[in-house]
């Protein structure tokens, strides 16, 4: 299994989360090329629990253990939250399919780029834009927004 394998799960779990009419988020964490969970964003009030957070908060729950030696594979870029949570929690790889620049910016918390947070890390962190599924997860959230996205 590889990084498009991984990342295609995370996709359909963004389907399967924009299938609930939560925001269209989905994410897996690997460990040594092994799927250790799946997870979809959150309902309210629990709405702070992106999928992204979700996944490391199980993965952590799961293993009792800091997450050295995994991957987190997100359908989208992850807002600062989550890439932080991310990091503490001792992800040293992201793989994710959207850019943010190509949804709305209501939909993170501000202008400050990712690249530049990652910089001030003091252990590298490989972020990894995954472009030949962008479209097939740009696809997702584009529905989702058909649908009446955080109106539905």
């Amino acid at each position: 299994m590889n990084d498009e394998y991984f990342l295609k799960l995370a996709i359909k779990k963004s389907k399967e989360s924009a299938d609930k009419k939560l925001f269209p988020a989905g994410a897996v964490v690997t460990c040594d090329n092994k799927l250790i969970v799946q997870a979809v964003s959150s309902i309210w009030p629990k709405a702070n629990h992106h999928a992204d957070s979700d996944a490391v908060d199980q993965a952590m729950d799961k293993l009792n253990r800091q997450l050295s030696n995994c991957t987190l594979y997100l359908s989208m870029e992850p807002c600062l939250m989550c890439i932080n949570r991310a990091y503490w929690a001792g992800i040293r790889r992201i793989v994710f399919a959207i850019k943010k620049q190509l949804t709305k910016t209501e939909y993170f918390e501000g202008g400050l780029k990712n690249e530049d947070v990652i910089e001030g890390f003091t252990q590298k962190l490989e972020f990894i834009h995954f472009l030949e599924l962008e479209q097939e997860a740009l696809e997702v959230v584009r529905l989702w927004e058909k649908q009446g996205g955080f109106n539905q």
